[in-house]
């Protein structure tokens, strides 16, 4: 077997798009965890968490890390059909004649759109328990004196929230995103 020639050349190319999508996976989770965290500690009304969490509130710590892992999950989820669109362009060029700037803003607008879903759907979801439980037990209140109950349940919340929209939001982001037309495969005998 050698290693040079064209062969060579392939599993150099396959290498560096490997590379290539590490570090766009690394600098898309770094911007998502934190973008993420920023809104959702503004989007909590009820108390400052990133108080809370400074004071050591376990509770606290405990849904926004559970909020950082649902989000990203469920944005994850809604990106996978970008990251199959730039696997193929890059290892097979198959990118139907789409320019790396096409590539780019598509990759962008369904990021920017699984986004507002996730912190949409989350809130909602968190609301909507809160209301159904308000009778019995005010969690806001109970999270912010650090009850570890409550945050492990408002964790759950998040978390199963996560798992029954990701799918939805996936669908939804090819839906109203433009789907750009890669070049189709033959198959040969």
């Amino acid at each position: 077997m050698g290693g040079g020639g064209a062969g060579g050349v392939g599993v150099i190319w396959h290498i560096l798009s490997g590379i290539f999508k590490l570090c766009i996976s690394v600098v898309l989770s770094g911007l998502v965890v934190f973008v993420t965290y920023r809104v959702f500690i503004k989007a909590n009304t009820d108390f400052d968490e990133e108080v809370e969490i400074k004071k050591g509130n376990a509770a606290v710590g405990l849904l926004v890390a559970a909020l950082l892992i649902a989000s990203a999950t469920i944005i994850n989820h809604a990106l996978s059909p970008v990251f199959d669109l730039v696997s193929l362009s890059l290892d097979f060029g198959l990118s139907g004649g789409l320019s790396a700037r096409s590539l780019a803003l598509y990759a962008a607008l369904h990021l920017l759109l699984a986004f507002v879903l996730c912190v949409i759907a989350i809130s909602a979801s968190l609301r909507l328990f809160g209301k159904l439980t308000r009778g019995k037990m005010r969690m806001g209140v109970e999270l912010e004196k650090g009850n570890m109950a409550v945050g492990l349940v408002l964790s759950g919340v998040v978390l199963v929230t996560a798992l029954y929209i990701g799918d939805g939001i996936q669908a939804l982001c090819k839906a109203l995103v433009p789907q750009p037309q890669a070049v189709s495969l033959r198959v040969m005998k």
